[in-house]
């Protein structure tokens, strides 16, 4: 049968006026946002230059400013909002009657993306239609004039106050115009004036739109067919009138990368620059080093990274070098440091702001303050467009990239490409204490004062009672050494296991999968009439095995828990090898890793945990190199009697040491991993050291890659 329909018809939508007010003041976050996103408009119009003029009553009041930990009070001069004005005047081509009727008035207009509108010279920076209407963000009235070439002015008056109604429907709303012969505009342009503003204007704020402004257009690579001013009124610092350029400290970075990435992902014509070596040079990096770990998806971008060494030294020699001071080189950085993202040629926001940390280079300092650099450090920018990097979506605030894959990998590529500049500005600035010995050598040794009781006992022929205090320190020294090295020894081991949380979870719910598929069965055979002994008894048998294999997983971790070190054991150094290999068997098989291990048994007494967490750092270092190769994938792990010592080597085919890293590897927070934290050889090191052993690297790798040697001569 059928239903009976008593009445039928369409809706349609009918905003409220508030709407637009609702786009301008919670879509736009703050007023140097909407000036930022009204200049843009100036941009798309093609305008050679935009000039942005403050009117009003200047005051002057006191502030209260947080410098480092300290609070100051300072007085400064602002421009009053009540009769006030902010003028926009652009020389763009301006709009006619028919662009305002089917632009300025639609709002989220496709004005934009239509062929027949498309600007040859420049891509539009904007495509929502909605950035016109940040205007209602600044001030509660504006008036547009604009002008055609060999045409007459058209004016409209926006009362925003009118679409604050919320009975008013948006259609109900009039918006009043006039066409008049041009009186204001010469040629053509557009011209915005912002009257019954929203906020004062104080000078720290005219400063931080003056910075905002100036990263609009690429700061490194300087747009010079478009040009932004901003003109002040008299008593305002004459510091943040006129013209805004880069600073020349710009112009005198300690190091830069550059180049492009293709849209497979692959890096493109990379160059590196180095002040203290003062030439540029050509990197062959290896593609699969950037395209292994996932598919890339971002498209295609280009970059440029300038790095700065922040301490006093360098920052003199650039104030220098710029006839500046020192304070207002740390200015140009502050105001500009970051990493900002361009979409054909025009800033996104609000990357490269001010504490808008968004690769997250800060923490990743905090691992690792040695090797890596910090967000301020860096003025950098990346390229992308609009139709070349599809997966690059604006947020509908227009401040910022929906977080997704494609974002994700940018953020790897910064890493991975500043990992680069770090690992060579590395080996060129000294550090206290450096060695190029590739047998690190124990950092508890300059505890001990022998050599100061052989000095003392050189110089003074009966020196009894100095020599035995100092033998009675030394003693103490060396059982608070002892002490110091359970406690390290106990957190190298907890550490190692954090590494293996996750292929643990991996084993652990497999053999928790298996045990309840095995219960389940038993549970189903019980509930039955004729219900099959026989077939439970095979379960129970399954389960027994399984819970034997979950056990042992338990046994291959239990080296790394945080049990104080015992009295050396006796063990199978070619067990423990195993065990190492069967932890990490998830990573070996996601990577198709084989790996090769000596069919000897050598019987020695030592601590499983060092020797296993020393294990563990080589083969993890090996997966992680060979997963950026394309050939099969093979590791080695040879065990050989020397004359002093016991010998195993690791060795694998994967790209082997960077060449010139090799004095490097073995220092503390020095890593060729773009993530790294440079810990793993260090340890592996200590341990290696504390055993009087070695831990070194074997220039001819017998499988072509990296080959390390680790030589035990302790408790052997």
């Amino acid at each position: 049968m059928k239903e009976e329909i008593l009445n039928s018809g369409e809706f349609v939508f009918r905003p409220r006026a508030r709407l637009i007010k609702t786009i301008g003041e919670e879509l736009i976050s703050n007023d140097n946002v909407a000036i930022t996103e009204l200049v843009k408009n100036s941009y798309d119009a093609g305008s050679p230059i935009v000039d942005i003029t403050f009117t009003g009553n200047v005051k002057e009041k006191e502030i209260t400013k947080r410098v480092g930990r300290k609070e100051i009070t300072e007085r400064q001069h602002y421009i009053e909002k009540e009769n006030a004005s902010i003028v926009i005047y652009d020389q763009g081509k301006g709009m006619d009657f028919g662009t305002i009727l089917h632009a300025w008035m639609e709002p989220a207009t496709n004005y934009k993306k239509k062929e027949e509108n498309k600007n040859t010279n420049r891509k539009f920076s904007g495509e929502k239609g909605i950035g016109r209407f940040a205007s209602a963000k600044l001030s509660s009235k504006l008036e547009l004039i604009t002008k055609q070439e060999n045409d007459n002015e058209i004016v409209v008056w926006f009362d925003w106050n009118d679409f604050s109604n919320e009975e008013t429907y948006l259609d109900n709303v009039k918006v009043n115009w006039v066409i008049r012969p041009a009186t204001e505009i010469k040629e053509h342009g557009t011209i915005l004036k912002l009257t019954n503003l929203s906020d004062d204007w104080d000078e720290d704020k005219i400063g931080e739109l003056r910075v905002a402004l100036s990263r609009l257009l690429n700061p490194i690579v300087p747009n010079e067919d478009f040009l932004i001013s901003i003109n002040l009124p008299n008593l305002i610092g004459k510091s943040l009138s006129g013209i805004i350029e880069r600073p020349e400290t710009l112009n005198r970075p300690n190091y830069f990368i550059k180049g492009s990435v293709s849209k497979e992902g692959a890096p493109l014509s990379v160059i590196f620059y180095s002040k203290k070596v003062g030439r540029e040079e050509i990197l062959d990096l290896p593609e699969k080093l950037f395209t292994s770990i996932k598919p890339y998806s971002a498209g295609p971008f280009s970059f440029e990274f300038k790095v700065w060494n922040r301490d006093s030294e360098n920052l003199s020699s650039i104030a220098t070098e710029t006839n500046s001071i020192i304070k207002n080189v740390k200015r140009d950085l502050d105001d500009l440091c970051g990493i900002s993202i361009y979409r054909d040629d025009i800033r996104v926001l609000p990357y490269g702001n001010q504490n808008n940390d968004w690769v997250r280079l800060d923490l990743r300092r905090v691992n690792n303050p040695t090797l890596r650099l910090s967000n301020n450090q860096i003025v950098g920018y990346i390229s992308i467009g609009l139709e070349t990097n599809p997966e690059l979506k604006d947020q509908s605030n227009r401040e910022g990239i929906v977080e997704g894959q494609a974002f994700e990998d940018i953020k790897d590529y910064v890493k991975l490409l500043l990992n680069e500049v770090e690992q060579r500005r590395y080996a060129e600035r000294p550090r206290e204490s450096q060695t190029t010995s590739n047998s690190p050598s124990s950092i508890f040794e300059k505890l001990s004062l022998k050599s100061l009781s052989v000095e003392i006992k050189e110089k003074r022929p009966n020196p009894e009672e100095i020599l035995n205090l100092i033998t009675k320190k030394d003693v103490e020294i060396k059982e608070t050494v002892i002490k110091i090295q359970e406690v390290i020894s106990r957190y190298r081991r907890l550490s190692t296991l954090g590494l293996l949380i996750d292929p643990i979870i991996h084993d652990g719910n497999n053999y928790l999968h298996k045990i309840n598929l095995k219960s389940t069965s038993i549970l189903n055979e019980i509930q039955k009439t004729d219900c099959n002994l026989s077939k439970i008894a095979d379960r129970v048998g399954e389960i027994q095995n399984v819970r034997r294999d979950f056990s042992q997983l338990f046994k291959r971790i239990e080296p790394f828990g945080g049990r104080k070190r015992g009295r050396p054991q006796t063990i199978v150094v070619e067990d423990v090898i195993t065990n190492q290999f069967l932890l990490n068997s998830e990573e070996l098989s996601k990577y198709n890793i084989s790996y090769r291990l000596s069919n000897t048994q050598h019987k020695v007494t030592i601590d499983e945990s060092e020797l296993a967490v020393v294990l563990m750092n080589l083969i993890q270092n090996s997966i992680y190199w060979l997963s950026t190769i394309d050939v099969e994938r093979e590791i080695l792990v040879e065990v050989e009697d020397e004359q002093d010592g016991l010998a195993i080597i690791v060795s694998d085919n994967g790209p082997g040491v960077k060449s010139g890293t090799e004095d490097n590897i073995f220092a503390p927070y020095y890593s060729t991993k773009p993530d790294g934290i440079g810990l793993g050889l260090a340890i592996a090191g200590e341990i290696m050291s504390e055993y009087d052993g070695e831990l070194s690297l074997i220039k001819n790798s017998i499988l072509g890659g990296a080959s390390f040697k680790l030589l035990f001569k302790k408790r052997i």
